[in-house]
């Protein structure tokens, strides 16, 4: 691959070049005829800026961004997703995401597998969560398995809360 030039002092001349083992992300551009003053190390590009290539660079981009389901949204079907989902319409089906958030206006009925799961609309269905956070407006008619509950003074529960061990 790639050698890594440093410059040492030694003995026989004032500066030699050490060629030392590289790194799996360096790239190093010298050459022997250039003082060892004027080697060059390249910076290589990190997660952090993506590349722009068209649709699928911008949905790269924005894995840390939710997805909305918007008011007036229908959707029925298997949904799969990294990252979060955020309902302000309706969906019915089976759920596998992180995070899924079911706004004021939302509802969901189905089966969800997450790891967060907050409801502030409407829940109906079988879910399995490490945390779960039910807030004051919410309704809550269903199966939750979950390993931190958070429940807010007026939300509507009917059916089971269970603890995972």
């Amino acid at each position: 691959m790639f050698n890594k030039f440093k410059t040492t002092p030694n003995n026989d001349t004032p500066e030699s070049l050490v060629a030392e083992t590289p790194t799996s992300d360096d790239v190093v551009i010298a050459s022997p005829e250039i003082s060892p003053a004027a080697v060059t190390t390249s910076v290589t590009p990190t997660a952090a800026t993506p590349k722009s290539n068209g649709m699928m660079g911008m949905l790269q981009s924005n894995v840390s961004k939710p997805s909305i389901l918007s008011e007036g949204f229908y959707f029925k079907g298997e949904l799969s997703a990294r990252g979060a989902i955020h309902v302000e319409g309706s969906l019915n089906g089976q759920v596998q995401v992180d995070e899924l958030t079911i706004g004021s206006r939302g509802q969901v009925d189905g089966i969800v597998n997450c790891k967060n799961l907050h409801i502030k609309g409407r829940f109906s269905g079988t879910a399995t969560c490490e945390e779960l956070t039910v807030t004051s407006s919410a309704t809550l008619d269903g199966h939750v398995v979950y390993k931190t509950l958070s429940v807010q003074k007026g939300a509507a529960i009917k059916g089971e809360l269970l603890l995972a061990k």
